[in-house]
């Protein structure tokens, strides 16, 4: 089961204008029914260990295998089906923090109306581009006791809601979690988390090629398959970055560019390069005062500047395309004057 889940540990990823027309469209006619069900009010309701043995078996028919990986792998109390699991289930929700985190979840996502909406108009996006495309039929939260943001199986969406909570957060503040993490634990980055996971469990996947430039493109598609479902999003919260990051990474765009083509990493396979370049991290080693993952963001501009100059390509024919240098070649960033 765990080979089916795709899991994003933090930290995950609201509104801008597109970057493109083809990006603008219209999905109001698109059909598509998303189930929310919010198992942490079930689990939180439970008021003895016989009461949460009846709560389980419910959660089991509503939850299936995600219900099972949430309490073996994330609750780390077994399994499921254990006789004893009522009070595995009672000593956790009845836990002094556990309590607290569940006051907060309450506080901050009592009206979940918001979020539903965005992530609703996303998957509707996404199957206008792309129909053949998987989506999930539901998309259940609960508090994971800071063990994962948002994970995917091939047809459900699980998100831990405690790890959007934000950095002020009483619990968050203690917790040891780099800061640059903890900076990115927003509600304002939960709807593009839940769509990277989705996109990277079901739909792109995660093969990013060898070379620098492969891994580049891998991303660029990526981010630009989130910026087609969520068009209306702030363009930096799209690359998860702060506005004060993406405005960096806009600025500096150019010089970077420069750089990669000095060091000659385009076509590198150097796995330490690409770590310093693709994964998190508060900063990019060797770009003065750059955000982490600043060759992701390199990637999306990238195939921005690809699909801006070839309007007759959709975003499915986008995903499709193989050929590196055809994208490579359309990619001209200019100095800023």
């Amino acid at each position: 089961m765990r080979n089916k889940i795709t899991a994003i540990i933090l930290l995950c990823l609201v509104g801008v204008s597109c970057s493109t027309d083809k990006l603008d469209v219209d999905v109001s006619d698109v059909d598509l029914d998303l189930e929310f069900d919010r198992f942490e009010k079930s689990m939180f309701a439970g008021q003895s260990p016989e009461e949460m043995h009846t709560i389980n078996a419910d959660l089991i028919e509503r939850g299936g295998e995600l219900y099972e990986f949430y309490v073996y792998d994330m609750l780390r109390s077994g399994s499921v089906y254990d006789d004893s699991i009522g009070e595995y289930l009672w000593y956790f929700v009845s836990d002094s923090m556990m309590q607290m985190v569940n006051s907060d979840l309450e506080t901050e996502f009592s009206d979940f109306t918001e979020i539903e909406t965005q992530l609703t108009d996303a998957f509707k996006h996404l199957k206008y581009h792309m129909p053949d495309a998987p989506v999930p039929y539901k998309i259940i939260t609960y508090n994971s006791a800071y063990s994962f943001g948002v994970i995917s199986t091939d047809n459900v969406i699980g998100i831990g809601l405690e790890m959007f909570l934000g950095p002020e957060n009483r619990i968050v503040k203690e917790i040891r979690f780099p800061v640059y993490m903890k900076e990115k634990m927003r509600r304002e980055y939960l709807p593009v988390d839940v769509a990277q996971s989705w996109l990277t469990a079901n739909v792109v996947g995660d093969e990013r090629g060898e070379t620098f430039l492969s891994s580049m493109i891998y991303f660029g598609k990526l981010m630009y398959l989130l910026e087609a479902m969520m068009p209306e999003f702030e363009e930096h919260l799209i690359a998860r970055y702060t506005k004060e990051e993406y405005d960096y990474a806009m600025a500096s765009e150019y010089s970077i560019w420069q750089y990669l083509m000095d060091m000659n990493w385009i076509y590198s396979v150097d796995m330490k390069v690409k770590l310093r370049f693709f994964e998190e991290a508060p900063t990019t080693v060797g770009i003065d005062d750059s955000p982490g993952r600043i060759g992701q963001f390199m990637g999306w501009q990238m195939v921005r500047a690809y699909m801006e100059k070839n309007e007759d390509v959709s975003v499915a024919e986008l995903l499709n395309e193989t050929s590196e240098t055809k994208i490579l070649k359309a990619y001209k960033p200019q100095e800023n004057e």
